[in-house]
């Protein structure tokens, strides 16, 4: 949930899945976790198909995990069905801090710039039946492939991670922060050298 920087390196063939150069590609080492909760990443629809967007690793990586995009004309997709524990993850005036130790619950995530999330928070019926809660403070977010215009904010994929340590358990939340810092990795390798990348070999 920040906003992008310029990316030269559009014209740069990527896998379909993760985002990244064929040769670079990361799906092969995306965990597969079996989670109690589940997630919803409400996705905007210019946001889902950025290189750099970390909504699409969540999805891959946790059993269960769904993608429903926002600002799509027709019905809404992949709903999932009406959940007694439905919780919104953004800091609204007022949303309550998760604590460790919660029950499993429905955990439905905006995914885009600061903007799209606000407004997706405030259009989405998933989003507007939810219970809105917040990280608690924490260490400075690992992204570093875009420009917060919030202070402490975090990409998806960091969100999430950070949400599920409390919901599920410290070692989902390492498992993810490692996915992540496996695709900046990769992602500034390719950055580094624009258009003039050429993969190894």
């Amino acid at each position: 949930m920040s906003d992008s920087r310029p990316i030269r390196t559009r014209r740069l063939p990527r896998c379909g899945g993760c985002g990244l150069p064929p040769l670079l590609c990361l799906c092969a080492e995306i965990p597969r976790l079996q989670i109690r909760s589940t997630v919803v990443v409400v996705a905007h629809r210019f946001e889902w198909g950025k290189p750099t967007n970390t909504g699409r690793l969540v999805v891959a990586a946790l059993a269960g995990a769904r993608v429903r995009l926002h600002g799509v004309e027709g019905p809404e997709r992949d709903a999932p069905a009406p959940s007694a524990r439905r919780l919104v993850l953004y800091p609204l005036p007022g949303a309550r801090v998760l604590q460790p130790g919660e029950p499993a619950s429905e955990l439905v995530v905006p995914d885009g710039t600061w903007s799209q999330a606000r407004r997706i928070v405030r259009r989405d019926a998933l989003c507007r039946e939810a219970e809105a809660v917040a990280l608690p403070a924490g260490a400075p977010g690992r992204y570093a492939l875009r420009r917060s215009l919030r202070e402490g904010g975090l990409c998806t994929l960091e969100a999430v991670a950070r949400a599920l340590g409390l919901l599920e358990g410290p070692e989902v939340e390492q498992a993810l922060t490692e996915l992540l810092e496996r695709f900046v990795e990769r992602s500034e390798r390719v950055r580094a050298l624009g258009t003039q990348y050429r993969p190894p070999g």
